[in-house]
């Protein structure tokens, strides 16, 4: 009995089946099903060669393996952004990365296997971007390796690579380099005319305290206790990313962005004053606008503050005063200066600052104008003399 086919191939009569074996990219760079064709002299002798495909390549012998783009994308959306361990500002930030570097680039098209040190090494030197952007990559690609490794994928090549030197984000400060404070006068002017502007208390919060905005949107009034503020969790503009990169923000209360965030700082009895004084008005609205809320600062609803609107009315605020604008974050850096100018040690002000590691305050210690060292030496030769 002759066998029944479907196709000519080659003038040969043969059954020809396809299978879906994978996903790759097509000429717009999208991920789309791989299909492929298996030839038989019937059809059980077709499903016996896509059958025997699968064995070859489940035991690594097959060159048709899995694309690293297919399973980085997996990874990111499927299991980093369902991390529990990371806040929404870091997944955010990562998913931005990869979308816009790693998941167009030439590995992404290469098969896992195809992808050594050597070709990722290639990417980190040639990747356009600057030097924070190249540590966030670094960083997701040790989180997928180190993925990839436990599942049995791949080895972390991620423990090789170097980092070469990029060039300077727009606007970012360098080591050594001026950074952007409130002069005392400015503050002075600042402080004086805020009068019973609602935003009075987050400002004198930020400059005494060197808070992120971030935390201080968190705080309710439970957190302030013995003349201190307790620092637990961060106001967080979350958001909830699909795999084709689409974005839909909500404000929601988070952990820390570190775990070194998490931290105390003492109150002067002038900030308690203000504290409770803002507490009395904000009650008065709560009766008079219908709402009730346990945290410091929220709008005439009793909902959370964007930043963003924030930034604009102290926008002109700041105008109607008769002063240069500057980002809320400038609060932060003044108050660890000043802290610097002070002679607070280095350690003291980082474990008030909670910063990420003490490198990163220290950057304020280095930040000494001509006129400071001039005192300092002044200071050394009067006592020598």
């Amino acid at each position: 009995m002759a066998n029944k086919t479907n196709c000519i191939k080659n003038g040969i009569p043969y059954y020809r089946i396809r299978r879906t074996v994978g996903k790759k990219l097509n000429k717009d760079g999208i991920w789309v099903d791989d299909i492929k064709e298996f030839y038989g002299k019937n059809k059980s002798d077709a499903e016996a060669k896509y059958e025997d495909f699968k064995t070859k390549r489940s035991a690594g012998l097959s060159s048709e393996k899995q694309h690293f783009g297919v399973i980085a994308d997996f990874f990111v959306y499927n299991v980093f952004l369902n991390d529990g361990r990371f806040t929404s500002t870091t997944k955010e930030r990562y998913e931005q990365v990869y979308r816009k570097y790693v998941k167009q680039s030439r590995i992404a098209g290469m098969k896992l296997d195809e992808v050594k040190t050597l070709e990722m090494q290639e990417f980190y030197n040639t990747v356009d971007c600057s030097d924070s952007t190249l540590k966030a990559i670094n960083n997701i690609m040790g989180h997928l390796y180190k993925y990839l490794e436990k599942e049995g994928y791949s080895r972390n090549i991620t423990r090789s690579l170097v980092l070469p030197k990029k060039k300077q984000a727009k606007g970012a400060p360098h080591a050594g380099h001026d950074i952007v404070v409130w002069t005392d006068e400015e503050l002075k002017r600042i402080i004086q005319n805020l009068a019973d502007n609602r935003f009075r208390l987050l400002v004198l919060l930020a400059i005494n305290t060197g808070c992120r905005i971030s935390e201080l949107l968190a705080l309710k009034y439970m957190d302030i206790s013995d003349k201190k503020v307790y620092i637990t969790k961060q106001l967080s503009n979350v958001a909830d990313i699909t795999d084709s990169g689409v974005k839909t923000h909500r404000l929601s209360i988070e952990k820390t962005k570190t775990t070194t965030s998490v931290r105390n700082i003492p109150l002067s009895d002038n900030i308690i004053q203000e504290i409770e004084k803002h507490h009395q008005w904000h009650q008065k609205e709560m009766l008079r606008n219908g709402y009730r809320t346990e945290f410091i600062f929220t709008t005439q609803s009793g909902g959370f503050y964007d930043r963003h609107n924030i930034a604009t009315a102290l926008k002109r605020y700041y105008k109607r005063i008769g002063i240069d604008n500057k980002g809320f974050h400038t609060y932060r850096h003044t108050f660890c200066t000043n802290l610097c100018k002070k002679g607070v040690p280095l350690q003291t002000a980082y474990k008030l600052l909670g910063h990420s590691n003490i490198n990163v305050t220290a950057r304020f210690y280095v930040n000494i104008d001509d006129e400071q060292k001039r005192e300092a030496i002044q200071k050394i030769t009067t006592n020598i003399f």
